[in-house]
């Protein structure tokens, strides 16, 4: 069965989730968390994303991603693809290192942020990697102590995220300390990981007063009450219909770029043909929603000259506005 494509709309709160091909670990040392986490930092300003909890485990990862005006795929996309180059090398091995696609789980902000946060930051407890909440705060991996101590890793919107709990600082720590406390062994394994309303009855379901006999629209790719996922897919769809077309992005990647289009398929690797094929690869993904597997295949080039030619693309784009 063919896969779904994901649905990334703008402002929309995304539980994200990779695990290790074969469940095997995609961290072996300290050093390998520090990368990852100091790649995540520079990707999340880079692409205007907001990060609203974290966690690490030896064999997979947890995010809570609060989306900007660029796509979430822009982020995961360089997240992944850089980290896999760094561990590859430096343990000399190739291959898949993660277990198929991350998964990218649309959230209701408004019934599941808390929630989510908790959950996700609870995750190094429930895995045993700590033995009491207490010393959840000195695990490093997870952002529970960045919200709790203010650490210098800043990968969290902090501000953010205690708006939610309290109007002053310390208020909203000792609130969000007691909402983690009161979930402790309150998690089944795999909630807040995937399914809508009627999946999640009678655990995250009870969040919001669902029944189990509710007719609720339901999509496995979004966390919410039937009304939010309908609302989700229609604007996904509106989205769809939105799309600027190939001919427009074709006009456009010539305006900006001052060459002509046909550079694009059959220029070689001459600097106007490198220019305009940039152009249009970054408007391809900004404007069509096209995937660097679509251009790949539209282009026969390999995924990294595609990530190459969108990162020259985005530049020559914004530098023109």
């Amino acid at each position: 069965m063919a896969r779904k494509a994901r649905i990334d709309i703008p402002g929309g709160l995304y539980h994200v989730i990779a695990r290790g091909n074969e469940r095997g670990r995609i961290f072996r040392e300290e050093s390998d968390y520090s990368e990852f986490l100091s790649r995540l930092i520079r990707y999340l300003a880079e692409t205007g994303q907001k990060c609203l909890a974290w966690a690490c485990i030896p064999n997979h990862f947890h995010l809570l991603i609060l989306r900007g005006k660029r796509p979430l795929s822009d982020l995961m996309r360089r997240q992944m693809t850089a980290y896999v180059g760094y561990f590859n090398r430096k343990y000399r091995r190739a291959g898949h290192l993660f277990q198929d696609r991350y998964k990218a789980i649309l959230c209701q902000e408004e019934e599941y942020l808390l929630e989510a946060t908790a959950y996700i930051h609870l995750n190094p407890l429930r895995a045993g990697l700590v033995k009491r909440y207490e010393d959840l705060e000195n695990y490093r991996w997870c952002g529970h102590c960045e919200v709790v101590k203010g650490t210098k890793a800043r990968i969290i919107d902090r501000e953010y995220l205690l708006s939610h709990f309290g109007e002053r600082t310390g208020v909203a720590i000792s609130k969000y300390k007691v909402f983690l406390e009161e979930r402790v062994g309150k998690y089944k394994t795999g909630e807040y990981s995937g399914g809508g309303l009627l999946k999640s009855a009678g655990g995250l379901g009870a969040v919001i007063g669902s029944k189990i006999g509710d007719k609720e629209i339901y999509d496995d790719r979004i966390l919410g009450d039937g009304d939010f996922v309908e609302t989700a897919l229609k604007e996904t769809e509106n989205i769809g219909k939105a799309d600027t077309g190939r001919e427009e992005i074709l006009k456009e990647a010539e305006q900006l770029s001052g060459e002509k289009r046909g550079l694009i398929f059959n220029g070689g690797r001459v600097r106007a043909a490198v220019k305009i094929r940039g152009v249009y690869c970054f408007l391809s993904c900004e404007k069509r929603g096209l995937k660097g597997t679509d251009l790949m295949r539209e282009l026969g080039l390999s995924s990294g000259a595609i990530s190459y030619l969108c990162r020259m693309g985005r530049g020559l784009v914004e530098g023109n506005n």
